[in-house]
């Protein structure tokens, strides 16, 4: 039978990925953006933001905090690599959410797993052509410079291939299927204009935790970040149970890993709404991982659903240490509460 011995959950911010000195020209973006959300779940413009802070932020906004916390980031993606080495996996469980990049408006899945063959992934800049067709807000012009690195580290900037695990993603498929999940059953990559292939959330598993030594992944897609079909943080916590259960009855005798792709609260830095999570994942709490408030998973902050299925699938395991670098881009309080956590 399959085990699964290893749960993790990190962040795939471009502030993990991103050299510190590049983190003011992605700050930059923010104050362009159409809609933000604060800290009550409720749409708001930057300078709205900006108005409220007085600059409560500008002291955690400045390059020399930036570094600081960006050495804090790496130890922690360098335990989180060191972790995934020594488990020695044959698969890895990616738990992500798609923005644009395999679907789009006319097909976006509450939820889905890869099945395939073959994984593809295909080129960052055509992400932002895709939310320009569909009228979401675009980024502000960014350097050459910049784009090549946002792309090198979600592994977009070329046509590439990972490898999968075909079999066994089917026995996940069919066992949620017979646990009462209707999922979406992705057995190709699309190869049209409107299709990237796998995007940012797999792509920075791929780039900063696999390193040398790629192994087979099944890529589950969460639907966190659209309305109006988006998973209730309960039934987020009900996908995990059922994974657990699908991955323990395989038949195949398999070490396998969990992660979670994505979050903490981001585009505008919740500490609040972070440290509750935390509290919740520490205490290995179901009521409160259920209760998490939906209203305030919008934008980048709804990929916590992925954390909280992780955390149901890997509650046989001890959670053994996490890391929580809350980073202020803006001194409106625009940035990314980054989380990592391991299960073992």
């Amino acid at each position: 039978m399959a085990q699964l011995v290893l749960g993790i959950g990190m962040s795939h911010s471009t502030m993990v990925t991103l050299d510190d000195s590049l983190w003011g020209e992605w700050a930059a973006q923010d104050a362009t953006l159409a809609i933000l959300f604060d800290t009550e779940g409720q749409a708001v413009t930057y300078a709205r933001l900006a108005e409220r802070a007085r600059g409560r932020y500008a002291q955690q906004a400045t390059p020399q905090h930036w570094k600081e916390q960006y050495a804090t980031v790496r130890q922690a993606v360098a335990r989180l690599a060191a972790e995934v080495a020594s488990a020695r996996l044959d698969v890895l469980i990616v738990v992500g959410d798609d923005q644009l990049e395999l679907f789009s408006f006319a097909n976006m899945p509450a939820l889905a797993i890869f099945y395939g063959e073959r994984i593809t992934s295909g080129l960052w800049t055509s992400r932002f052509a895709m939310y320009q067709r569909h009228g979401q807000p675009p980024a502000a012009p960014l350097s050459q410079r910049l784009q090549r690195a946002v792309a090198e580290g979600y592994a977009m900037d070329a046509h590439r291939e990972f490898a999968s695990a075909p079999s066994f993603a089917r026995e996940l498929l069919a066992s949620l299927i017979d646990q009462g999940f209707d999922v979406t059953g992705v057995g190709e990559m699309p190869s049209c204009e409107d299709s990237i292939g796998l995007g940012h959330a797999y792509g920075a598993i791929v780039t900063q935790i696999m390193g040398e030594q790629p192994i087979p992944m099944v890529p589950i897609f969460v639907n966190t970040y659209f309305p109006p079909n988006q998973p209730t943080p309960s039934r987020c916590y009900d996908l995990g149970l059922a994974l657990h259960q699908a991955i323990e009855t395989s038949p195949t005798d398999l070490p396998v890993g969990i992660v979670a792709s994505g979050g903490l609260s981001h585009f505008v830095t919740d500490k609040q709404l972070d440290r509750q999570l935390l509290t919740a994942l520490r205490a290995g709490s179901e009521e409160q991982l259920r209760a998490i408030p939906p209203k305030l998973l919008n934008a980048g902050s709804s990929e916590i659903r992925n954390l909280i299925a992780v955390a149901a699938a890997s509650k046989h395991l001890k959670l053994g240490w996490d890391e929580y670098i809350p980073v202020y881009r803006t001194p409106a309080g625009t940035g990314c509460g980054m989380g990592f956590a391991c299960w073992s």
